[in-house]
């Protein structure tokens, strides 16, 4: 293998030596080479030794984090390496100073290495962080420049543009612009050393490891250096000083020699030939004699790439063409133009750039400018050819499909005819023929071209050829600021044969029948930018009315181009053509017109006349148009009156807006009285008023047209014929004079007139403008009246449109009196019920804009004041009119009060809500005390009605508490309500008095003063009777104090004053109602009252109904106890420490005999004072249990001696011997939950109370044994009773049994397990595979039968859908019980030993019930299981999985899947891997996204706060990556793993990572690690029990227990078990499980090892 003695390879002369790879770092790295690897010293981590000598010394420099990250950046992985340069630049950052000074000689080497990386991100990063490097050593960075800069500059020129960015950010970070040449100076020599090698040594296998590399990449990788390194010489050169360019030339002239240098200008890759030009641009711009020395090179590489297309390429050698066409004055002799250049710049022109003429034609008239004579001969054919070629191919497929490309060769075009035509200005016949050539042959066809060509005349050409045409006026002379040229008469001729022959074509285009509209249109369009030719980049009044619209432009990429030739000359270019050739052309057209017109009636040259006359509104015009007879001095009011108004009344004209337009153009040449004059004729024609809405739309369109028009507008003629539309319109079943299209005309016309302003003043007059609004005010204020005669929706609809615009177009428009009636109209029919005013709901919305836009105008553009005869004036009387006066039905009170709001709203979206105007309207709307009562006398009858009492809830809780706060109205009407259902409460109590208490906390009344005013004194409200007694219970919490403390004296005295035939329930009930205010009373008080509780208990014992029969007794009865009950649960949690032994002893008993009295009516609880009684009974007991469990020590303290005991062991077991026979007895005597009298009400306060029974009593309960006949259970007696008597109920068709039933088995489920011992010891291990064991077997019965109504009820619905179960229905009973049976399982499983869980996880698994649990569970499971009630400002949304349980089914369901996955995380994903893909999908989406979060972290979290010891091992956590890392050591050996959870965890495996070992085989090692793996994925428990069950494997390996050779574990990794089963032969033993598994799959009985029969 490379022995001394070996052959020498034949032609390897050279023997092997380090120094070689010492020259190749060197050459790489640009320092000295030293060796790279790991130093010696004793260190607990490996230290990085740099690439240079001396190391030894300088690694001690290096912070370690910095060796840490600097030995990542030479990984492999580009994730690793991206990180690392990312931290890197962070640590810069960070870091002191000196500490980052410490890197800098080894960064050299790094940086050149990782900057040209192929991952572009690592390179970008790289620039980054070396900028933070920059920013930290400044000036420290010069030793190492040189090694560096050649990269930099690279990497400048990388061509990932982020990547370039960031490096010329870090250059500029390290030098300022001034210091640039500098440094760049001092480092060029070894810049273009790095450059060179590239460039003429590198290639794609040199730069790569071919190993490691595939091809793909090496290529790539040699093509972007590439073309960094052109770019590079160019901005070298760029960056340099002249001085310093000189000193280069010489090693600039080797690279330019190489003949691998030019193949770059034909190279594959587009990227590499555009730089490579590029830096062409930069030798003949910096290094010219560079250039002149290798012409013969240089010219053909350039002048004939010019057909190089490539968007990347083409820009660059037009600019390398121009370039050498300067610098090289004979760089035609080097290439053959006319064989070479020309046919290729031919072809290209003639396909209009093949899409890149941005780039080229610009470049086209330079290059003109630069042919020499000799090269053109003949002129007249290569200028013939060559505009050939430009106009064919502005007519190519891409020049016709893009404007931008199309406007760039009409730009250069019409440039190049320019340049052409002042450079052959001579009298010369060659020239004279050139010039010919141009206007005949290229610019006229062209012309002819673009007039029915839409495209092009929507470019630039009529401009340019325009501005062209005014650049010749003033080289004839013919502007009077130009100056006399030599050559004036060459221009003067050159005008003159165009204007010939262009007025010949026009004449052909017009002068025909069946003109071409379109080239109609652009001979117009041409003519108008002659008329007045302005830049449009100086137009300021686009709109001015005389050019009878915008000014046409064309727009390329959203911004306008520039037709100028020559900057300067913008300002100088701006003007009209003044020959009197162009004016002749227009009118000569406008004769050929009306010839036309007058003889054929042809509309497609009115329309053209009407285009010309737009443009041209001239006296002289006018006058070739008005014939032979003299009617007028002025020609164009002749032509209006004879032409244009013959045209207008023609009845079969339709479109009349190019005649109207030629109205307006005669009018610019008439005086402002005859505009007047004229206009009021022709609105007196009786016209159709959509041809008078043109003509006020046109006369609107410019404020020079407005003051001529201004006298007409604000005219009586006009106003008075406006006025008399407005009644014809407003008149219902008229007859219109027009169709229904006319009408719309009609009324946008008396919109516009009613809404333009001019100068803040109206567009007509003022008195007419009123009238208009009166008018509309009359009619819309009769709509309830005109509805009854027929439809006036369309009517009312227009009224709308007109008063909308009207009102948000005028400022201050409500200063007119009309205009504040017709808002009060239109607000009074958005607060009347529709069924008054016969409006649809479209109409009525529409109304309420209208109003809001009005109020908003009021109060925002106007200083407006509440007054008299105003409209909020008028509104709030209005208001309050119907309030007191009108009969008002429920729905025409909530229209009223949802009016009013909207118009409060609206004042306060536009003004404070302290703003006067506000505070003034709601004083208007505040009733009198007279007032009030008159709207409690006008509340409707039906309201009076019980069955009714509802509706004043849903009038407040729908429509006021909506809002925080009300406003004065709403409190008007609040109030209102209030009084009426306190009136009702008082006299019939009941669901009044409910009704009651909902309104006073929905409508927040508590705090107010108004109710002091219902009751008056405290005296007034104590009660008389059972009504008045219910209104004080909903009022006492809002009393003060004072009024409370008066109740208690009155209460107190009569219960101590108490006589036989007194109310004494009421008493109590008053003193209770105190008590629940948090009321103070003295404890004399109490312990009086007390007494006198007890007195009774002697003296009226059977007031008490003890051990009573309660289907006898009457409510009153039942009452006294309850109030009794309630009495002593005060005293329990107020005054508990104050009660005697006595006073306990009487309140215990009390309560356990009363308990005993429930016990024995259980037939009566079909009476609701029976459950009442119950309920109270049961409150007490919980009070009870509260205070004796939770109460802190010192108040127990001061509690009588022993009573804790007795009530410990004598109480507690009377209570719950009771209280956990009454929900069977209760279920055995109404079997039916859905009958009416059935107790739910007493189940849940039953279930309250069981609530806190303790575990003791539910082991070693009392009730009566129930048995099932073959029920395998090792339970004992009491247990299995217990479990038979509950579990049957858990579907029970009443949600608070169930849940009271789960909550009392939930405490004994960790108990049951211990009764399974060691597990399933009855069978042998040899019978199957793995040992299964049944949960409790009640359990599991009642699940099955749930299990299968589930299937049924959730059939049709797919896993991922949410099925929605109706509460309160069969279903949702019995999907509650089956949710509910499985948390006790899941609980019962989690309290298991880990040998047991096994055991029950293998029978779930078998008999299928897990696996159908997991289908139900996410089509029970909402697809967003949001935390309902979450406000905006919460930072992390709450779901399900992170709140505690509330045992809704949607939450319930979440909690059980949540249970599944943490508790059998095996079984979950073993499940999850045996789904079709459609379900796994889903299932993995929801789980990664709401469960595995949460579950992770807690795992995690677990770990931390494990109180769970092992000796010789310590677990830690990592929270943010999910790890947690085990670390095992015994004697010399040292054992680190990493435990890593997946994303989607639990779904996916856990993976065990390598971390450091110590005295291990690597065999042994593996093995462990697949173990420990194996347990975590394979066990049903956390991560920590995976852990502690691995180091028991590992403590028995080291105990000498060999392993299974099966599974290679001691411990099996699901039944727990060592091995057992051993082969005679070979003494080797196995877990029987996995003996199993061997022989069925194999089919054999031998052993797995010596191959031996096992016996």
């Amino acid at each position: 293998m490379g022995g001394k003695n070996k052959q020498r390879t034949k032609g390897n002369v050279r023997p092997s030596s380090s120094g070689r790879a010492a020259e190749i770092l060197a050459r790489e790295g640009g320092v000295i080479p030293g060796f790279v690897g790991f130093d010696t010293s004793v260190s607990s981590e490996l230290s990085y030794v740099p690439a240079i000598h001396g190391a030894e010394d300088i690694d001690n420099l290096v912070d370690a984090d910095f060796r840490l990250v600097l030995r990542k950046l030479s990984k492999r992985d580009g994730v690793t390496r991206l990180k690392a340069v990312q931290d890197f630049g962070s640590m810069c950052q960070e870091r002191d100073a000196e500490e980052v000074k410490g890197v800098l000689p080894y960064w050299s080497r790094i940086y050149c290495k990782i900057s040209v990386d192929h991952d572009r991100r690592i390179r970008e990063a790289t620039q980054l962080a070396f900028e933070q490097l920059v920013l930290k050593v400044r000036r420290s960075l010069a030793p190492c420049l040189k090694s560096l800069m050649g990269h930099w500059i690279l990497s400048q020129c990388d061509t990932y543009s982020p990547a370039a960015s960031a490096a010329c950010q870090a250059f500029k970070a390290a030098f300022s612009p001034a210091k640039q040449p500098e440094a760049i100076s001092f480092c060029k020599e070894e810049i273009l050393n790095v450059l060179q090698v590239i460039l003429l040594k590198e290639t794609a296998d040199t730069l790569s490891d071919p190993r490691s590399v595939t091809v793909e990449e090496r290529e790539s990788k040699y093509v972007r250096l590439l073309t960094s390194s052109l770019l590079g010489v160019k901005k070298l050169l760029s960056l340099l000083l002249q001085d310093d360019r000189a000193a280069l030339e010489e090693r600039l002239s080797h690279l330019v020699s190489s003949t691998r240098f030019w193949k770059y200008g034909k190279h594959k890759s587009p990227q590499v030939r555009g730089a490579f030009f590029e830096m062409v641009c930069a030798l003949c711009e910096f290094t010219p004699a560079l250039v002149q020395a290798e012409a013969a090179r240089l010219c053909p590489a350039v002048l004939l790439s010019i057909d190089d297309t490539d968007p990347v390429v083409l820009p660059p050698v037009w600019e390398a063409v121009l370039h050498v066409v300067s610098t090289i004055p004979d760089c035609w002799t080097h290439v053959n133009a006319k064989k070479g250049f020309f046919p290729k710049l031919w072809a290209l022109l003639k396909e209009g750039g093949k899409g890149m003429a941005k780039a080229l034609h610009p470049n086209l008239m330079p290059l003109l400018s630069k042919l020499p004579h000799e090269v053109t001969e003949p002129n007249v054919d290569f200028y013939s050819t060559f505009f050939s070629a430009m106009n064919s191919g502005l007519f190519s497929e891409r020049a016709v499909t893009s404007s931008s490309e199309n406007a760039i060769i009409v730009a250069a075009l019409v440039e190049c005819l320019r340049f052409v035509i002042l450079q052959n200005t001579k009298e010369e016949e060659d020239q004279e023929k050139i010039r010919t050539m141009i206007i005949c042959q290229q610019l006229l066809p062209l012309l002819e071209k673009a007039l029915s060509d839409s495209f092009i005349q929507n470019g630039p050409l009529f401009f340019l050829v325009t501005e062209m045409l005014i650049s010749w006026e003033k080289w004839a002379g013919l502007h009077a600021e130009s100056e006399v040229k030599d050559n004036k008469v060459v221009f003067e001729r050159l005008l003159a044969d165009f204007w010939e022959d262009i007025t010949l074509m026009f004449v052909r285009h017009v002068d025909e029948e069946e003109a071409d509209p379109r080239a109609l249109e652009g001979i117009a369009a041409l003519l108008k930018v002659g008329s007045l030719y302005l830049s449009y980049v100086t137009v300021t009044d686009v709109g001015n009315w005389r050019l009878g619209g915008n000014m046409r432009t064309f727009v390329t990429d959203d911004k306008k181009t520039k037709t100028d030739i020559k900057h300067n000359e913008k300002a100088t270019l701006t003007g009209s053509l003044q020959t009197q050739h162009f004016e002749d052309v227009v009118c000569q057209l406008a004769q050929l017109c009306l010839v036309h017109v007058n003889e054929k009636q042809s509309e497609r040259h009115l329309v053209f006349l009407s285009l010309l006359l737009r443009s041209f509104h001239t006296p002289t015009v006018f006058s070739v148009t008005k014939g032979s007879v003299e009617v007028s001095k002025n020609p164009a009011v002749h032509f209006l009156h004879e032409r244009v108004l013959l045209w207008l009344t023609e009845k079969e004209r339709r479109d009349t807006e190019h005649v109207v337009e030629m109205i307006f153009s005669s009018l610019s040449c008439c005086s402002q009285q005859e505009t007047t004059r004229i206009l009021n004729h022709i609105t007196m024609m009786g016209l159709e008023w959509r041809i008078i809405l043109q003509i006020t739309e046109k006369a609107c369109a410019g404020d020079k047209v407005l003051s001529c028009c201004s006298e007409w507008l604000k005219g009586s003629v006009l106003g008075e014929q406006l006025l008399g539309l407005t009644e014809e319109l407003c008149k219902l079943g008229s007859s219109s004079r027009s169709s229904t299209s006319t009408s719309s005309h009609s009324w946008t016309l008396i919109s516009l007139v009613v809404s333009q302003r001019h100068n803040n003043e109206s567009l007509i007059g003022e008195v007419y403008l009123e009238k208009i609004i009166e008018k509309l005010h009359a009619t819309l204020s009769e709509t309830k009246s005109l509805s009854d005669a027929g439809n006036t929706e369309p009517l009312v609809s227009f009224i709308c449109d007109v008063a909308s615009t009207f009102f948000s177009s005028v400022r201050e428009c409500l200063q007119l009196l009309s205009a504040e009636e017709l808002l009060l109209t239109v607000f009074q029919l958005t607060a009347q019920d529709q069924t008054h005013t016969h409006l649809s709901d479209l109409h009525v919305e529409k109304l309420k804009a209208v109003c809001r836009t009005g109020v908003q105008s009021m109060v925002q553009h106007c200083d407006y004041e509440v007054k008299e005869g105003g409209f909020l004036h008028s509104v709030a009387l209005w208001v309050m009119k119907q309030l007191l006066t009108v009969p008002l039905d429920i729905k025409g009170l909530q229209v009223l009060v949802l009016a009013v709001q909207s118009l409060v709203e609206t004042i306060l979206s536009v003004c404070d809500q302290a703003s006067p105007i506000l505070t003034h309207f709601l004083t208007l709307l505040s009733p009198s005390q007279t007032e009030w009562t008159k709207i409690r006398q006008d509340l409707p009858p039906q309201v009076s009605k019980p069955e009714h009492h509802t509706w004043a809830t849903e009038v407040n809780t729908e429509k006021y508490t909506k809002q925080q706060k009300y406003t004065r109205l709403q409190i008007i009407i609040a109030f209102t309500l209030f009084i009426f259902v306190h009136f009702r409460s008082v006299t019939d109590g009941g669901l009044w008095s409910l009704t009651l208490d909902h309104y006073i906390r929905t409508n927040d009344l508590a705090n107010t003063g108004d109710l002091k005013k219902l009751f008056g004194s405290a005296d007034s409200l104590f009660p008389e009777s059972q009504s008045k007694l219910n209104t004080l219970q909903v009022l006492c919490p809002t009393l003060s104090a004072q009024d409370k403390e008066t109740l208690v004296t009155l209460a107190t005295a009569g219960l101590m004053n108490w006589q036989e035939n007194d109310n004494v329930c009421c008493y109590l009930a008053v003193l209770q109602c105190c008590l629940n205010a948090n009321t103070h009373v003295d404890v004399e008080i109490i312990q009086a009252i007390l007494a006198t509780v007890m007195e009774w208990r002697n003296s009226k014992e059977d007031w008490f109904l003890f051990n009573s029969d309660l289907s006898k007794v009457t409510a009153e009865q039942l009452n006294l106890n309850v109030e009794m009950m309630r009495f002593l649960s005060s005293l329990v949690t107020r005054y508990s420490t104050v009660l005697g032994g006595n006073q306990w002893d009487f309140l215990l008993c009390a309560m356990l005999a009363w308990l005993e009295t429930c016990s024995e009516n259980v037939s009566s609880l079909w009476n609701p004072w029976v459950q009442i009684f119950m309920c109270e009974n049961a409150a007490l007991i919980v009070k009870l249990n509260q205070f004796f469990t939770s109460s802190p020590p010192d108040i127990l303290e001061k509690l009588p001696k022993d009573l804790a005991g007795e009530w410990r062991d004598f109480f507690v077991e009377g209570i719950y011997s009771l209280l956990l026979r009454l929900p069977v007895n209760i279920t055995d005597t109404f079997p039916e939950s859905d009958e009416p009298v059935f107790p739910l009400v007493a189940l849940e306060a039953l279930g309250s109370a069981l609530t806190y029974i303790p575990l003791q009593q539910l082991t070693h309960n009392s009730l009566s044994a129930r048995f099932i006949a073959d029920q395998k259970t090792n339970l004992p007696l009491p247990l299995q009773t217990l479990m038979n008597t509950f579990c049957p109920l858990l579907p029970f068709k009443a949600r608070p049994l169930q849940i009271t039933i789960y909550h009392m088995l939930e405490k004994v489920m960790p108990q049951l397990p211990e009764y399974d011992g060691d597990g399933d010891s009855n069978k042998s291990d040899d019978d199957r595979d793995e040992p299964c064991l049944s949960p409790p077997a009640s359990l599991m019965a009642i699940l099955s039968t749930c299990e299968e109504l589930c299937d049924n009820i959730l059939a049709g619905v797919q896993v991922g859908e949410f099925a929605v179960v109706q509460p309160l229905s069969v279903e949702y009973s019995c999907i509650l019980g089956y949710l509910l049976a499985w948390k006790l399982l899941l609980t019962f499983f989690k309290s298991s030993p880990s040998h047991l869980r096994a055991h029950y996880a293998q029978y779930l698994k078998r008999s299928g019930h897990f696996n159908k649990l997991l289908l139900h569970l996410f089509k029970l499971m909402p697809e967003n299981p949001v935390y309902p009630g979450q406000g905006v400002e919460t930072k992390e949304t709450r779901t399900f999985f992170t709140e505690s349980l509330s045992l809704a089914l949607p939450h319930l369901a979440c909690s059980v899947y949540y249970s599944t996955v943490q508790d059998l995380p095996a079984m979950v994903r073993l499940w999850w891997n045996s789904q079709e893909k459609r379900v796994s999908a889903a299932v993995e989406k929801f789980t990664m996204k709401y469960v595995s979060p949460v579950l992770s972290a807690q795992e995690v979290s677990s770990v931390h706060s494990s109180t769970q010891m092992f000796d010789s091992m310590t677990v830690k956590a990592r929270s943010a990556a999910r790890e947690v890392i085990a670390t095992y050591s015994v004697d010399d050996i040292f054992i680190e793993l990493v435990i890593q959870l997946p994303q989607n965890y639990p779904l996916g495996a856990i993976t065990v990572e390598s971390g450091r070992r110590v005295g291990v085989a690597v065999q042994q090692w593996r093995n462990w690690m697949l173990q420990l793996s194996t347990y975590l994925t394979h066990q049903n428990g956390s991560i920590m029990e995976g852990l502690a069950l691995w180091k028991n494997n590992v403590d028995k390996r080291f105990e000498g227990i060999e392993d299974c050779m099966i599974c290679f574990s001691v411990i099996h990794g699901s039944n727990y078990s060592l091995p057992k089963k051993g082969c005679r032969t070979c003494k080797k033993k196995f877990h029987s499980a996995c003996l199993y598994k061997w022989f069925t799959s194999s089919n054999k009985s031998t052993c797995p090892l010596c191959r031996e029969t096992f016996f």
